[in-house]
């Protein structure tokens, strides 16, 4: 009888630690001020400051290649922490959420009425909380360094994202 329970109490175990690392696994990049996407709206707008709004999802090879080296470099780090407030939706989540007029949906169909069809995927706003661009799929330092210039330095208010980019 003492087998059986250390076997079902290691198989509970195993299954505790395989819930808890895909937790992990969906997450945003250590080192950042990530929100929850009603928190983050709420901050953006109260600080007049523009948001990056992050979809990932568990088992994106392409989330954890941003996590590993864009999101590692220090100089991203401190343009992104201190230049905007940082949501993350998680694509494949049940997580509650409430949007800016009230309404109570998941995150998964947040996503899907959203349009977002990979991960990862960053929407910028303006600090005006205007969705200004989106962009999918791996970007390197040099093109998250380009994004958070633009809209930081307020080039948005003048030109487009692709004018600022041919400027450079």
């Amino acid at each position: 009888m003492p087998r059986i329970t250390t076997v079902t109490l290691t198989a509970t175990l195993f299954c505790l630690l395989l819930l808890s690392s895909r937790v992990s696994l969906a997450a945003p990049p250590d080192g950042y001020r990530f929100l929850p996407l009603t928190d983050a709206a709420q901050q953006a707008a109260s600080a007049n400051k523009p948001m990056l709004l992050y979809f990932g999802r568990y088992g994106c090879s392409t989330c954890r290649k941003m996590h590993a080296e864009v999101f590692s470099d220090a100089g991203i780090n401190r343009q992104y922490n201190s230049d905007f407030v940082l949501a993350y939706v998680d694509t494949e989540s049940g997580n509650r959420i409430r949007l800016a007029n009230g309404e109570t949906t998941t995150e998964m169909q947040f996503a899907s009425r959203s349009r977002i069809l990979g991960t990862p995927t960053f929407v910028f706003f303006s600090p005006e909380q205007k969705p200004l661009f989106k962009k999918t799929g791996f970007q390197s330092i040099e093109q998250m360094q380009q994004y958070g210039d633009f809209i930081a330095q307020g080039h948005y208010r003048s030109m487009s994202l692709q004018d600022y980019l041919a400027s450079l």
